[in-house]
């Protein structure tokens, strides 16, 4: 019973990690990037490097960007005000165009709407991990699909390996042959992240299934209201006027709020999600037709505090700058865990039937091989190459955020049509080859280019603004990586061998 049990989980492991990890590395990679999403927002804009950060608003700055609020609404377009904050120092008004977002930022103290060019920003990557650019509810179903699938490699892989576990934990052998050198790694890195990992799919899942499944939706009124008595709130301010009521919830939330909601009939000041650490959308309402100021406290059951919980926990809003970071490496490593399963997989394979290999079974090798190739560099060259277009398309250019998208997925196609064509003509270690140095180029040259185009983010830091200068040096740090990944593999002859 148990040898069957291992059976159907290997199979499991083996078979549905090779599939379903082709998509969740992609949702990995892209999790781990949009983790700073606000500070890539800020990096592909050059322009804010000019304005010295704030998180002071004033009644001119939120007026500017209630008149852009007042603006979209003529034109039917939902959009919302998300006040300054210490990673994203503007005021933004936020509104939708399909499946992506544009903004437009706003000085917080002077008022000035802040002339620069569209983009996608880092709320593109939030949108691949989100949805898979497929909108909802195709793309809520497919991640909910892919959380379940991901929890099952995850599981059936500890399972599995969980005999031979501890004495091989601590073992890497960099000079064994590449086949147990892989299978170090991913076991190593596997264990470590392991905690991570299951909070990660099981807390994205939850994210999602409360929306479709009845089961996982503990409550849908979970607010208390509560009509402040402040008389000259509710009788004074006049429905244009966001000033006071920012004033009040900061006062409420002991904190500055993270975003405004403007209807006709209400407006709605929404506590930040930086406050704590399960998300609880606390807001000051102010309703336009009775002219009352009330306080909206989530009185959660424990089930939908729960949900709350890990919410706030997938998003790591609060926790400041060290916790994104612990949840970058740990996203990478993540990604790595995929990265090396796959490739292990096809090499596994090919090494137990190396005398005894059909045209059919050689060419599954191949195909494997060429699409291992799509999918990790793939992704990571076309991640990359939004970062290019952002920088290299003139600034006259309405449609930037076209170009951006349009060149990601050009990118990520003939990333996989060069790794099928080398798997099935050549050897697919050229392919790699090509694709881990140029990737490795790209991401020392990318600052430095940006640094030439755009020469005040070199001096940003004197306005007090490091984004510029940590983004900066975050991607010559990933190419020097790379770098040293590529020359390694090169001094092993690894490129040098027929796939």
């Amino acid at each position: 019973m148990i040898k069957k049990i291992l059976f159907i989980l290997t199979f499991i492991h083996r078979w549905g990690g090779l599939i379903g990890g082709w998509f969740c590395f992609f949702l990995v990679i892209t999790g781990t990037i949009s983790i700073f999403d606000q500070e890539i927002s800020q990096w592909m804009q050059p322009e804010l490097a000019n304005y010295k950060p704030t998180q002071i608003v004033s009644e001119t700055g939120l007026q500017s960007a209630y008149n852009v609020w007042q603006e979209n609404a003529r034109k039917n377009q939902f959009s919302f005000v998300i006040l300054p904050s210490e990673r994203y120092p503007f005021l933004q008004v936020l509104n939708s165009h399909g499946k992506l977002l544009s903004w437009q930022n706003i000085e917080p103290t002077t008022g000035e709407v802040i002339k620069s060019p569209s983009t996608v920003g880092g709320y593109f990557f939030d949108s691949l991990h989100n949805n898979l650019l497929m909108g909802r509810p195709a793309g809520d179903i497919a991640i909910i699909t892919l959380s379940i699938l991901f929890f099952l490699f995850i599981l059936s892989g500890f399972i599995i390996h969980l005999q031979h576990l501890w004495k091989e934990f601590f073992k890497i052998r960099p000079k064994a042959s590449a086949l147990r050198f892989v299978l170090d790694i991913h076991l190593g890195i596997g264990v470590f992240f392991l905690p991570f990992l299951l909070m990660m799919v099981i807390s994205g899942f939850l994210f999602y299934a409360p929306n479709y499944i009845s089961f996982f939706n503990p409550s849908t009124n979970h607010y208390h209201s509560e009509t402040l008595k402040d008389v000259s709130a509710t009788h004074d301010l006049p429905a244009q006027n966001l000033y006071s009521l920012v004033q009040k919830a900061q006062t409420s939330f002991h904190s500055m709020p993270g975003f405004i909601l403007i209807t006709s009939k209400q407006i709605r000041v929404v506590q930040s999600d930086v406050d704590q650490l399960a998300i609880m959308r606390n807001y000051i309402e102010f309703d336009r037709a009775t002219d009352q100021v009330s306080r909206n406290i989530n009185q959660s059951s424990d089930g939908r505090y729960f949900l709350n919980l890990m919410f706030g926990l997938h998003l790591a809003r609060t926790g400041g700058d060290v916790l994104r970071c612990i949840y970058f490496i740990a996203g990478v490593g993540s990604a790595a865990l995929i990265a090396t399963g796959l490739l292990f997989f096809s090499n596994k394979r090919r090494h137990y039937n190396t005398k005894h290999v059909s045209a059919k079974l050689l060419m599954f090798y191949k195909l494997t091989d060429g699409l291992h190739v799509g999918v990790i560099m793939g992704a990571l060259m076309a991640l990359l190459s939004v970062f290019w277009v952002n920088m290299l398309v003139p600034k006259h250019i309405i449609d930037k955020p076209f170009w951006e998208v349009t060149i990601f997925l050009c990118v990520f196609i003939l990333s996989f049509i060069q790794g099928l064509f080398y798997s099935f003509y050549l050897t697919v270690m050229k392919a790699w080859q090509y694709q881990i140095g140029l990737f490795a180029c790209l991401c020392i040259l990318l600052p430095v280019a940006k640094a030439i185009l755009f020469p005040q983010i070199l001096t940003s830091i004197f306005n007090q603004n490091g984004v510029y200068t940590v983004m900066s040096i975050t991607f010559i740090s990933i190419g020097l990586i790379f770098g040293i990944l590529y020359f390694y593999l090169q001094r092993k002859n690894v490129f040098k061998r027929v796939a």
